[in-house]
C-alpha cells in the first residue's frame, strides 16, 4: 500500500516538473502575447505612423480610341465640374455587289445609335444628340499610336441632325434613330444607285466623307454611354414601285474601331482644387497635395486626374534596428462619405500601381501570394459610408523602396482600370492621411530582432 502511495506522488510530481519546463522554455524567447521580451529574442510591432504625401495629379494624355464605346452628352459633378464628351468615327463604303433596282426611290436617311444600360448623371435629365459632318481626315498625330481625348477635328457648323430625349429609360431604351438632312441622304443614294467609286471604294469614300461627330446639344445633361460597333450606322431607306411597296435599306457602318474616339471638355467648379491643374510640362510637378485640397484626393482618369501617394522617409526605415525584418504592409484607402449618392456610384475597382516622379505607370502592384493585379476588394458600408473602402498588401513594395536607390524611388497611383477607366467617367473623392472622418491608412508589421 505504501509503494502505491508514494508511486502516485512521484507521477504527480513528475507531470509538474514537466509542465513548469515547458512554461519556462517558452517564455525564454520569441513572442510573448503581452509584448513583453527577454532582451535577447525579438518582438512583432506594427506601425501606421509612417510620414505619407498624397496627391492628385493631372495626366496630359488619355487615350479613348478603340474603347467600343460612344461616350456623348454633358453632366454636372459637383466635384468634377461640368464635363461635355463628343465622338468621331468613320463609316464602312459599301461594295459593289451592293444593288438598288431602277425603280427604286429615295425615302429617309437616319443615324442609328444603342445606348448601354449606364450613364453617368442623372437619368431624370433630358438628352440631346447632334450630329455633325466631319470635313478633316482623321488621323493619329505622327508617332502615335492612339487618338486621345484632348484631340478633335473640324465638322461642319451646323448639324445634320439632331434628337431631343426628354424621358431615359436606361434600361427599356435599346435603340435611338436621328434624322439626317435629306441633301445628304439623297446624295448618298445617287451615288450608291450609280456605284460610284466614291462610295464603293473605302479610300474614296473617307477621302469624300470623312466621318461622323456625335455632340451633346444645348439641352444635354447627361452623357450617354453608345455602342461603338458596327451597329453604330447611318440607315439609308429606300423604297421599290409597284404594285406594293418593297421597303429596303442600307447600311453604311462604323468603320476601323481603331479610329473611333471620344473628346471630352471639362470646367472645373470655381473654387475647387482642382482648377490648377492644367496641361504641364513638368508634369511632377503638376499636382495638388490632398492637405491643400480639404484633405482629399481625387480619381477620375477621363478628366485627367487620379491620386498619387509617396512615402518620403521611408528609406529611414533601415535605421529602425540593426535587425528587422518587415512581415506585411498594408493600405487602405477610404471614399469620402457623402461623394457617392446617386447618381454617382463607386468604381467597383480601383487598381494600385507603381508611379515614376513624371506620373507615368510603370507597372501594377500585384498581390504578393497570387500574382495577381490588386483593385482594392471594395467593401461598402451602406449604413454610415465610414467603413467604405478599397484594401490592398503593399508589402512587396515597401520592401524594394526601402532597399532602392532615388534613381529608382517609385510612389504609389490609384487608378481606375483601363477597362473602364477609359470608358467610363467612374470617379471618387479619396480621404487624405489627415481627413477626420475616411482617412487612408498604412500599416507595417515587422519583427525587431534584439
Amino acid at each position: 500500500m505504501n509503494k502505491n502511495i508514494r508511486a502516485k506522488m512521484a507521477y504527480k510530481y513528475l507531470v509538474c516538473a514537466i509542465l513548469l519546463a515547458g512554461a519556462a522554455a517558452c517564455d525564454k524567447e520569441g513572442f510573448n502575447y503581452s509584448n513583453e521580451v527577454e532582451t535577447s529574442g525579438t518582438e512583432y510591432i506594427v506601425t501606421d505612423t509612417i510620414t505619407m504625401n498624397q496627391s492628385t495629379v493631372y495626366l496630359d494624355s488619355i487615350p479613348t480610341s478603340d474603347q467600343n464605346v460612344a461616350l456623348v452628352g454633358t453632366a454636372i459633378d459637383p466635384y468634377f465640374g461640368t464635363i461635355s464628351s463628343s465622338t468621331f468615327f468613320k463609316l464602312r463604303a459599301i461594295t459593289t455587289s451592293t444593288n438598288i433596282e431602277d425603280e427604286a426611290l429615295y425615302d429617309s436617311l437616319v443615324l442609328m445609335i444603342h445606348p448601354k444600360s449606364y450613364y453617368y448623371g442623372d437619368t431624370t435629365r433630358h438628352q440631346h444628340f447632334e450630329v455633325y459632318k466631319v470635313n478633316q481626315y482623321i488621323e493619329k498625330n505622327f508617332g502615335t499610336s492612339y487618338y486621345y481625348s484632348g484631340m478633335s477635328f473640324a465638322t461642319d457648323p451646323s448639324p445634320i441632325g439632331s434628337l431631343q430625349i426628354d424621358h431615359i429609360r436606361p434600361h427599356w431604351d435599346t435603340v435611338y434613330s436621328i434624322k439626317i438632312d435629306d441633301a445628304i441622304g439623297k446624295d448618298l443614294f445617287n451615288r450608291a444607285y450609280n456605284k460610284l467609286p466614291s462610295i464603293t471604294n473605302q479610300s474614296q469614300f473617307t477621302e469624300w466623307f470623312p466621318g461622323l461627330s456625335i455632340k451633346p446639344g444645348a439641352n444635354s445633361q447627361v452623357i450617354t454611354p453608345l455602342r461603338a460597333d458596327d451597329s453604330l450606322s447611318l440607315r439609308l431607306y429606300y423604297h421599290v414601285s409597284g404594285n406594293t411597296y418593297d421597303w429596303k435599306s442600307i447600311d453604311f457602318a462604323m468603320y476601323d474601331a481603331t479610329s473611333q474616339f471620344n473628346h471630352v471638355d471639362f470646367t472645373r467648379p470655381g473654387g475647387s482644387p482642382l482648377a490648377g491643374l492644367t496641361p504641364n510640362s513638368d508634369l511632377s510637378t503638376n499636382k495638388v497635395l490632398a492637405a491643400n485640397a480639404n484633405n482629399v484626393s481625387y480619381v477620375q482618369p477621363l478628366t485627367n486626374v487620379v491620386t498619387r501617394i509617396d512615402f518620403p522617409y521611408l528609406k529611414s526605415f533601415n535605421q529602425t534596428a540593426k535587425f528587422w525584418k518587415i512581415m506585411r504592409a498594408t493600405l487602405t484607402v477610404k471614399p469620402v462619405r457623402a461623394t457617392y449618392d446617386y447618381p454617382f456610384e463607386l468604381p467597383s475597382k480601383l487598381t494600385l500601381v507603381r508611379m515614376n516622379a513624371g506620373n507615368a505607370v510603370t507597372d501594377s502592384v500585384v498581390n504578393p501570394n497570387t500574382g495577381a493585379v490588386q483593385t482594392g476588394s471594395l467593401v461598402t458600408d451602406y449604413v454610415y459610408n465610414i467603413g467604405t473602402k478599397y484594401t490592398y498588401d503593399i508589402t512587396n513594395y515597401v520592401i524594394n523602396e526601402i532597399g532602392s536607390s532615388d534613381a529608382t524611388t517609385r510612389g504609389l497611383g490609384l487608378m481606375i482600370p483601363g477597362a473602364t477607366g477609359l470608358s467610363r467617367f467612374d470617379r471618387l473623392i479619396l480621404g487624405g492621411p489627415d481627413h477626420k472622418v475616411n482617412p487612408i491608412e498604412v500599416k507595417i508589421y515587422y519583427l525587431l530582432y534584439k
